[in-house]
């Protein structure tokens, strides 16, 4: 089919545009975003404005439109030549033909842009970060006299790389936010026009120490003198747009702007990033038909497979704002449907599960082995989600897990309540969880198990189960922690409906497994007997909101007993028909 191609690793609007690649349109976004006070567009009414999404949920693709936006295409003359340099040389009108901004990047004026992407400086120490965001900000001034600027400072090397100047002998190095705002007075003065400052996962520095034992505040520290720059200039600069996975580091690092305005769960933007059911029955139905079509399946159960698997993010309250598609993984399956030995594949490995591959962010999986798996906490009412203060050395793991994506807000008889988003999510953290201990869990092994509890063979389940850890290395399981973890993983790859730690006026119950005509409750116990196990569930009423029901009850009582130095636990297990 002669169709526009699709770009899944692509994240740079001009490239996209210039190459002929496929692009929904999503910059009717920006006529509310960027709307002015004026006529001319000179001043607009959101100055500072915020946006967390889950990775690879198109967050850099957003930026570089902006850039593209306020800047257009600047060629590359090779050398900062300021007779040649032209700041209105970029080309902007052929870029957005045919979107919904098309009438207006015609009349604003460019804005020159300063884009910074802090993913490329996290560090293990306060001071590798800071010489990161200098190396950085070393690389923005090589850009900036590749295309022509004047930058203040000439290269330092024969490749044209711009190198700071050393510190004098016995100070400290020069603050970032000095070499920032040099640049940006620079930009100023030759483009006769305030500069744009678009920030790209502020977050970065601050996330690659979650999960570890390092004290984060050094490094808010730093940070926190380089975003206190952008209150300061507040008079000279035009917009600020900063993007991030999380808003847990926002109160730490931007409390002097107390202008931010944070978009992240504003209904009117909840699509701004993500495609909505409308986008793929609109102008990605092309590939949607194809890829069915080769797959050999009915196209209504191919969209609501994909439906499943990939859509189910909301970014706003449920019910007033649409569900999105993950974008990366939609596009990186329309593309992969297109090949002929598509059908093959998906016979034999089902929905492919793309964030495994990209967007799995490890810290949550060190989080969740620390013990912090608090994944059964209510949400805060919805005005309250993106205002908590959120301590980087306390941090509310269902908090964190909703808004790095792992988790979504569902709408549940007038209820808010926490779910994984879809299928392709649920299967990849539960992935990531067992991978952390060494093991994999198969097809067969997952159906065995499943078998087994849909059928009530506790015996089978609990052998079962053991042979199944057997095959993990002993000194990676430590606890009850650990085990629990294992049991929530495969619950979530055998795909059965269950909670985990679930709130009781007595307690937590650890797992509750529900089939159409039983109900499983577990509690795990460590080195103890799984009748001290059953007993709590009894004393403690674990079950008895299931009484009454017509759906019988069971408590499980486990015990894991531990092995050796290289021997994982083996398993003990007790039972009790409770109604």
């Amino acid at each position: 089919m002669d169709l526009p191609f699709l770009h899944p690793d692509q994240s740079g609007f001009i490239p996209i545009r210039r190459g002929g690649g496929l692009y929904v349109d999503k910059t009717g976004h920006l006529r509310r975003l960027l709307a002015p006070v004026n006529g001319d567009g000179s001043q607009l009414r959101t100055k500072y404005a915020f946006l967390a999404r889950p990775r690879r949920f198109g967050k850099t693709l957003l930026v570089s439109t902006l850039e593209a936006y306020f800047q257009g295409d600047l060629p590359r003359l090779g050398s900062s030549n300021q007779a040649a340099f032209d700041p209105n040389a970029g080309e902007r009108e052929e870029l957005f033909k045919g979107t919904a901004v098309e009438e207006i990047v015609h009349r604003i004026r460019v804005h020159p842009v300063v884009r910074l992407n802090l993913a490329m400086t996290t560090a293990d120490t306060p001071k590798g970060l800071r010489a990161r965001l200098l190396a950085h900000l070393e690389s923005v001034y090589t850009d900036w006299h590749a295309r022509g600027a004047a930058t203040g400072l000439e290269p330092r090397t024969e490749g044209g790389v711009i190198r700071f100047p050393p510190p004098p002998a016995g100070s400290d190095l020069v603050p970032t936010s000095d070499r920032l705002q040099n640049l940006l007075h620079e930009l100023e003065r030759q483009f006769k026009a305030k500069p744009v400052i678009l920030i790209d996962e502020y977050d970065a520095p601050l996330t690659h120490l979650l999960g570890r034992d390092i004290d984060p505040e050094p490094f808010i520290s730093v940070l926190r003198e380089f975003f206190g720059l952008l209150k300061h200039l507040e008079e000279s600069l035009h917009f600020v747009f900063i993007t991030g996975i999380s808003r847990f580091a926002h109160v730490n690092l931007f409390s002097a702007l107390n202008n931010l305005t944070d978009i992240s769960w504003d209904s009117n933007y909840a699509d701004l990033c993500g495609f909505t059911e409308a986008d793929l029955q609109g102008a990605l139905l092309p590939y949607l038909q194809a890829g069915a079509g080769n797959l050999g399946k009915p196209f209504e159960d191919v969209t609501q497979e994909l439906r499943d698997h990939y859509n189910g993010y909301c970014f706003g309250h449920p019910g007033l704002s649409e569900n999105v598609y993950n974008p990366f993984s939609l596009l990186t399956c329309l593309r992969d449907m297109q090949e002929t030995k598509a059908r093959d594949r998906w016979r034999w490995l089902g929905w492919p599960n793309y964030w495994s591959e990209s967007g799995t962010s490890r810290f949550l999986v060190r989080m969740a082995r620390n013990g912090n798996l608090a994944l059964a906490k209510e949400p805060p009412p919805v005005h309250q989600l993106m205002r908590t203060t959120y301590d980087l050395n306390n941090i509310d793991y269902g908090s964190l897990m909703l808004q790095t994506g792992y988790l979504t807000l569902r709408l549940d008889q007038g209820r808010l309540r926490y779910d994984y988003p879809n299928n392709e999510v649920r299967l990849t953290f539960a992935s990531s969880l067992l991978e952390s201990f060494g093991r994999y869990a198969t097809p067969d092994e997952l159906t065995d198990l499943h078998r087994a509890l849909a059928a009530e063979d506790y015996a089978d389940f609990c052998t079962r189960l053991d042979t199944f850890m057997a095959g993990m290395p002993g000194e990676k399981i430590t606890g009850e922690t650990d085990c629990h973890l294992i049991l929530h993983a495969l619950c979530q790859l055998m795909r059965v409906e269950f909670q985990s730690e679930v709130h009781q006026l007595g307690g937590r119950s650890d797992l509750e497994v529900l089939f159409p005509h039983h109900v499983c409750v577990f509690e795990f116990k460590y080195n103890r007997s799984p009748a001290v196990a059953l007993d709590q569930i009894e004393s403690r009423d674990y079950d008895r909101r299931y009484f009454g029901s017509s759906r019988r009850v069971v408590a499980v009582g486990l015990n894991f007993v531990a092995g050796g130095q290289e021997e994982p636990p083996r398993i003990e297990y007790q039972t009790r028909i409770r109604s």
